[in-house]
């Protein structure tokens, strides 16, 4: 493995990313994608998905029509770099700037760079304008910001070469606001910047759409999020070389689309833009094989062909059964390569070998630029694999899999560890409650410190011990909460409603430890008997403890609860459930159509046959207590929920009627519908639910309907979550120095509010009696209470839930495990993650686990058991269910300091061949460069090292 004169400063490059944002810090700080802020900014992934030609038309739009087959000549350049999903404007995205400066300069051994290719997803969230500055401009053209803070030696770590171009590909985040963004960056002169085409929203009244259809296309233009437009500092003079007077010049257009090809030394770089959904249009596809068959190509891709060991073939849209591999597996085009990103990692899959290539294609994955690891360890990489005919095994990984799980099961156990206590401490809460009658006011005003201290900026390279630490404390207030409100408004049932809470959530936690132990979810091929009998045996223990409450209810009163009919039936169907998946799980083949379908099917059906067995516990109990329409709430919310959803789909259909008169005049018509969206149907969508809601509480009121006040409060709590989240959204993008203020001013005020009605008297001053008097509305409002019970039913139902998922990992054997507590602190140049599971103990999990193919547990010799746990929780074997933890482990665990696994990729040409070299970043010891493959260009025999 190469080092050379270009890794070695890379130990230093996490210090000057560091200083360098300490500096000048960016808008986004540490882009978190669970964020509700990250959520809403990529929006139109859903709405653009959902529209017919909008992207196509976008992209003609943005494709100059003068410019002959979108060629950018290179053709000096025999050596150049390619960086992957680059944007996400912190420092996992700028510790990878100063190697790749380095790469693209010259050195006696090597020619400078030709250019640098960024491949897909250039601007996390959603390619917006705005934050050109702080995800491109700064950390690879520095020298180009103004008022930039930090020392100019350590800038100019961060530039690269002003005679380096960058192109770039966008990716479907940069589609996300039009390809606004990106078209004001390569496609456009910084003096002759685009204008939004508005215009193109409109539908195409000739195309012909089926009902949904036509729903889903409608809606997705109405209510798209247009971009935003240069502001400030965030619309930075693009220039390039000096004029003759001195100034600096604008830069001129990059590029000429957003698909091309660079015409290099010896070989085309292909370039496709695959839009939102990973699809080329059909006028792509037409200038993609009209491309001459004369040199040697490289396909380059927003999504990669071969990924995770899947075949990716690239639909074109509007053309059934057509495919970009259809073009590049044709040796006729003399294709050698594709590489793509969009998956945060590096995976490279070689042809010399058949389980790894088939089409005799190099297939490259390079999405390591910048934005969050994707975990490699659940690729499957064994050749023993009963599947590899319909998979493939890629012959390298970064990160590998052993320090993928290592390094993901650090981050995520702890985690886990943390969330258990998180839920005990709701729990504890829950408890506590029965004990603290009247103390409502103090619970209240501990849970606005504790939100207030949230507030605080957290510091750079501090412990965030003292975040978390205010996470449990409100988890527990959260919980006093909950069983001080039930106690206030339900005095008389409030005992027999948290028995049923306690005895419901130790009955599922039960389950799921149970269809932990047997794999009741997974297929085998056979199972002793004994398996049988013991499987039995628990059934009807579990089934018969679901009984246990209502037999104690009959033996103590004599009387009973009502309804109890309901739950024989569930516990019945119960039973069947359980019998008929255990005989479901038995199948000929582990990996024919039987098994695939049942891991399906099989995690639904075990939730929906517990859910049978609570509610019908709770009906029974409820029922007896006088509340059965409270109980049948949740169903009857579903009316007026139904009747917003039927609003929300009819609005955008609206402009369609209102414009039918001019069907005989498209421009006309196309610009009256725009009219209608901007007028009518948005602030009619956005106001539709508000106003349902209102409407449907004075009908309540008028006719004092109880089950429509029952109906009430669950469109009311995800009304208001809305309404909070956009309100959010809206203050942090347009307010973003008042944020924090008003956030504290809001926490004080309804806080106080909740004070004065919990407490009352409170707020009673003389001469100013407007508080008082609404918090004592609020305390006696059935809307606001029904809302809070909502809410205080949501959070209760959502911790049990999580809870019995935290049993199904094995979160419960964490108590044993004091490693498992903590998670480790950064020390510079130290792989902490091996300290936690030893490279030789992940190699060995994941080599057991991919051997393995049935439903049994993978056999793991030489691992001690609680390693053992640890690995197990972070990656639950090949098999689903994954739970949404694993399932979301990269996007969760994202983290802002080594070890980073980023990568980018220098390629060097020759006539006969490509050599193709990755540079590994890490962030505070020295770039890895190796060689990872040679390409033989067509005629040419050539092999890898």
């Amino acid at each position: 493995m190469a080092q050379g004169d270009d890794s070695e400063p890379g130990s230093m490059d996490w210090g000057r990313t560091r200083d360098y944002l300490h500096s000048d810090p960016t808008k986004w700080n540490s882009l978190s994608w669970i964020a509700a802020r990250t959520l809403i900014d990529s929006v139109n992934d859903i709405l653009g998905k959902g529209t017919q030609g909008l992207v196509e038309n976008l992209r003609a739009h943005w494709t100059k029509k003068d410019q002959p087959l979108t060629i950018i000549p290179a053709s000096g350049a025999s050596r150049f770099l390619v960086i992957g999903d680059t944007g996400e404007q912190d420092p996992s995205q700028y510790v990878v700037a100063p190697a790749l400066a380095r790469a693209a300069r010259e050195r006696p051994d090597r020619e400078q760079a030709g250019f640098v290719l960024v491949l897909s997803d250039v601007i996390y969230p959603s390619g917006n304008v705005n934050d050109y500055v702080d995800g491109f401009y700064k950390p690879y053209r520095s020298n180009r910001v103004q008022g930039l803070k930090a020392p100019v030696d350590v800038r100019d770590e961060f530039a690269l070469p002003e005679d380096v171009p960058i192109y770039a590909m966008p990716g479907n985040h940069d589609w996300y606001d039009g390809l606004y963004g990106f078209a004001h960056q390569f496609l456009y002169a910084a003096d002759e910047p685009p204008t939004w085409p508005s215009d193109l929203l409109a539908p195409s009244f000739a195309d012909v759409l089926g009902r949904r259809q036509l729903i889903r296309d409608r809606f997705g233009r109405a209510m798209w999020r247009t971009p935003s437009e240069p502001a400030g500092n965030a619309a930075p003079a693009r220039w390039g070389e000096p004029d003759p007077g001195g100034g600096p010049a604008p830069e001129a257009q990059l590029q000429p689309a957003p698909y091309f090809v660079i015409k290099t030394e010896h070989v085309d770089l292909v370039c496709i833009d695959t839009g939102i959904d990973g699809t080329i249009d059909g006028t792509q596809f037409d200038w993609l094989t009209s491309l001459g068959d004369e040199r040697p190509k490289i396909l380059m891709t927003g999504k990669p062909l071969l990924v995770n060991g899947e075949l990716h073939k690239c639909q074109v849209s509007g053309r059934p059964g057509t495919t970009v591999h259809d073009v590049v597996a044709d040796p006729k085009h003399r294709y050698v390569a594709t590489v793509g990103g969009d998956t945060h990692n590096f995976q490279l899959y070689d042809p010399r070998r058949s389980d790894s290539s088939r089409d005799g294609l190099w297939h490259i994955v390079s999405g390591g630029g910048g934005a969050y690891t994707h975990a490699t360890h659940p690729i499957r990489t064994a050749t023993s694999d009963a599947r590899t005919d319909l998979r493939f095994c890629p012959t390298k990984l970064f990160p590998r899999s052993a320090e993928s799980l290592a390094y993901f099961a650090q981050q995520l156990v702890p985690s886990i560890w943390r969330l258990l206590l998180t839920v005990v401490m709701f729990g504890g809460g829950v408890a506590l409650g029965r004990w603290l009658a009247g103390a409502g006011g103090a619970a209240i005003a501990a849970m606005m410190v504790l939100v207030l201290l949230h507030q605080t900026p957290q510091r750079p390279g501090h412990s965030l011990f003292g975040r978390r630490l205010l996470l449990r404390l409100e988890a527990l207030v959260a919980g006093v909460l909950a069983s001080l409100f039930l106690h206030q408004y339900l005095p008389d049932a409030a005992g027999s409603l948290l028995v049923l809470y306690g005895s419901s959530t130790l009955w599922i936690c039960l389950n799921a430890w149970c269809i932990r132990w047997s794999r009741w979810w997974s297929p085998v091929e056979r199972v002793p008997w004994w398996h049988h009998v013991a499987f039995a045996g628990v059934l009807a223990a579990l089934a018969g403890l679901a009984l246990v409450p209502w037999a104690v209810d009959e033996g103590g009163s004599g009387e009973g609860r009502t309804v109890s009919w309901l739950l024989f039936v569930a516990v019945g169907s119960y039973v069947v459930v359980g019998i008929v998946g255990w005989r479901k799980r038995i199948v000929a083949d582990v990996s024919g159509d039987a098994a695939a379908r049942w891991l399906k099917r099989s995690v639904v059906w075990a939730v929906l046959a517990q859910a049978a067995v609570v509610s019908g516990e709770m009906l029974r109990v409820m029922s007896g207590e006088g509340l059965t329409l409270l109980f049948f709430s949740g169903l009857l919310g579903l009316v007026p929920l139904a009747a917003i959803a039927v609003l929300l789909l009819a609005a955008p259909l609206a402009p369609d009627l209102l414009t039918r008169h001019l069907s005989d005049e498209p421009v006309r018509r196309a610009r009256a519908w725009m009219s209608w969206r901007r007028r009518m149907v948005q602030p009619f969508v956005f106001l539709a639910a508000p106003v349902m809601l209102a409407l449907w509480a004075w009908a309540a009121d008028a006719v004092d309907s109880g089950w429509m006040r029952a109906a009430f409060a669950l469109p009311a709590l995800i009304t208001v979550t809305a309404i909070g989240m956009l309100v959010v959204d809206w203050m942090r993008r347009e307010h973003e120095r008042l944020y924090t203020p008003l956030v504290v001013v809001a926490v004080l005020a309804f806080g106080g509010l909740l004070l004065g009605a919990a407490v009352p008297g409170l707020l009673d001053v003389p001469g100013f009696e407007a508080p008082g008097r609404l918090a004592n509305e609020l305390r006696t409002w059935w809307p606001a209470v029904a809302v809070g019970a909502a809410l205080f039913t949501a959070v209760a139902v959502g911790a049990a839930v999580l809870l019995a998922h935290l049993v199904f990992l094995g979160a419960y054997s964490l108590i044993a495990d004091p490693k498992a507590w903590l998670s480790p602190r950064y020390r510079p140049g130290v792989p902490a993650h091996y300290d936690f599971i030893s490279e030789a103990d992940a190699t060995a999990i994941i080599e057991a686990e991919q051997e393995e193919t049935g439903g049994l547990s993978a056999v793991i010799e030489g691992v001690d058991w609680r390693t053992r746990r640890r690995a197990q929780i972070a990656f639950p074997g090949l098999n689903p269910p994954f739970g949404p933890i694993q399932r979301f482990v990269s996007e969760i665990y994202s983290l802002d300091e080594p070890p980073f696994f980023k990568h980018f990729l220098e390629f060097e040409t020759s006539a006969t061949e490509v050599v193709v070299k990755i540079h590994r970043v890490r962030g505070d010891q020295p770039v890895e460069i190796e060689e990872v493959a040679r390409i033989g260009l067509p005629g040419v025999a050539a092999a890898r090292d």
